[in-house]
């Protein structure tokens, strides 16, 4: 049993039955790297998640790099991704229940008429109600289709000694299982603050800009957005923290 947490670095899967419990980012991520040498890699999930295959290669800042300074290539490319990642989302939102038809309409073209995209790539739920999954150049929907991998849905009842054994009886051989289900976060989790001997009660503190806490100097925290690339938030908050040390080394 793995956990992709603390993934061994001599794990050798080549030729392995791979089994990786979960339906997330991680997952979809590990199901179509361990497929390139696995003998075959399932992927078991309780529910679906929406997967939609993206390019892997962003052509239109390429092309920009090639005709423009490096630093005004990027400023117009991320501005242009922000503005697209909005412009999706919130059409989105507004329109859920085409926007659903279009999703699983793209994974129906990616997976044939004869797969069951209704049992394992449609969730009960709208996009965007949760995050969604983006595949670099479809390359999970590739090692379906190509036998490499394969998706069940269904609920563990039991580890046996060959694998596991599933509430619906069927039971799926593994010689490795990884558990990509997801972390369990808290705010600070069990730390405890104090400041000048007082206790930090974080409930009753304030956030400024998803990143400093009332009432505590000098910390800064660093978190992602929910509908949007987590690294993303994660860069403007160490920009910003930069800027701010800049500004107090100029005033002294």
């Amino acid at each position: 049993i793995i956990h992709p947490q603390f993934w061994p670095e001599d794990l050798d899967y080549s030729g392995k039955r791979v089994v990786v419990i979960g339906s997330g980012a991680t997952a979809v991520t590990l199901v179509p790297a361990l497929a390139k040498t696995a003998a075959h890699v399932t992927m078991l999930q309780r529910s679906p998640t929406y997967v939609v295959s993206r390019p892997a290669e962003d052509k239109f800042a390429n092309k920009l790099r090639d005709i423009l300074p490096g630093k005004l290539a990027y400023l117009i490319t991320r501005w242009r991704n922000i503005l697209f990642q909005r412009f999706i989302y919130e059409r989105c939102r507004k329109y859920p229940r085409q926007a659903k038809e279009r999703i699983i309409g793209m994974v129906r073209d990616e997976m044939g008429p004869d797969y069951d995209v209704d049992t394992h790539f449609t969730p009960k739920y709208y996009p965007w109600e949760q995050r969604l999954c983006l595949v670099p150049d479809g390359d999970m929907f590739k090692a379906i289709r190509e036998g490499r991998a394969s998706v069940v849905t269904d609920h563990i009842d039991s580890f046996t000694e060959h694998g596991l054994r599933l509430k619906s009886g069927q039971e799926l051989q593994a010689d490795i299982i990884v558990t990509a289900t997801g972390l369990e976060m808290q705010f600070l989790s069990d730390v405890v603050f104090t400041i000048d001997g007082q206790v930090l009660e974080p409930h009753a503190a304030l956030s400024y800009k998803g990143m400093m806490v009332s009432g505590v100097p000098n910390m800064a925290l660093s978190s992602g957005y929910t509908n949007a690339s987590w690294t993303l938030k994660c860069d403007l908050t160490c920009d910003y923290v930069c800027r701010l040390l800049n500004y107090m080394d100029r005033q002294g």
